[in-house]
């Protein structure tokens, strides 16, 4: 049977507070990688949240790109999650990561998030802590942003990008390819049935989805089902216990 790769979402964010070295060290446990978002602080460190703004995942406010990493450690990133509000959790900037994970059997999918902000000088920040831990061979650099990723490719051939889309590509491979990525992070809505035509051009398929509410779930698990049976090679989730 050929094993599918477990992604922990953000660290596996219905189970433990998102995007935070909690979570990132629960999810070394059970997870083969670990998927996490990276901006820009004001004075340019690669920090870990999902959003441009802080308001839904800290105690604070604005945008990340505004403030300087001092200030933005004075908040808590565990404060708006349910039961875990008394950790504490601070931003983790992209090398407390790395320093944890470094010694780790586990995949790295960082998300670099471009799509509002571009942030000039993110994709060379990113790599040059990359090679500074020297783990080019664990991780995978993905974004909305398909310039970000040629640009970051350009600069870092030797590791591998997947092209993030949440669209219907008329011929993804051949789109990966032009880019010059290895891999293809399309929703959990993608046709299991094309799955085929992009190993067939060395291309592996990583799945992802957004928010499921609960009464979606079942529909949800039969999809990724669906998708595993069909040799999907990764899925991207928020569930510790999906499979």
């Amino acid at each position: 049977m050929v094993m599918v790769l477990n992604f922990a979402h953000r660290g596996f964010k219905a189970n433990y507070p998102e995007n935070t070295l909690y979570a990132f060290s629960k999810a070394i446990k059970s997870a083969d990688g670990i998927e996490f978002d990276v901006h820009l602080s004001k004075d340019g460190i690669p920090v870990i949240i999902h959003d441009e703004t802080l308001e839904r995942t800290t105690d604070g406010s604005g945008f990340v790109k505004d403030l300087p990493l001092a200030e933005l450690k004075q908040f808590n990133a565990a404060i708006n999650s349910r039961d875990f509000e008394h950790l504490n959790e601070k931003i983790p900037t992209l090398e407390e990561y790395f320093n944890l994970v470094k010694h780790e059997d586990i995949i790295s999918n960082i998300e670099l998030k471009t799509n509002i902000f571009e942030y000039p000088g993110i994709e060379n920040a990113v790599y040059e802590l990359i090679t500074k831990y020297g783990l080019e061979k664990n991780c995978i650099v993905s974004s909305f942003n398909h310039k970000t990723l040629k640009r970051f490719k350009d600069a870092a051939p030797e590791v591998a990008c997947g092209v993030l889309t949440s669209d219907v590509l008329f011929a993804p491979a051949d789109y990966v390819k032009a880019l010059g990525c290895e891999y293809f992070h399309p929703s959990v809505f993608f046709p299991p049935q094309d799955i085929v035509a992009l190993h067939e051009q060395n291309i592996r398929v990583n799945v992802w989805h957004s928010a499921v509410p609960a009464s979606y779930f079942p529909q949800y698990k039969a999809g990724v089902d669906a998708l595993i049976k069909a040799g999907v090679d990764g899925v991207i989730t928020d569930f510790e216990d999906l499979f």
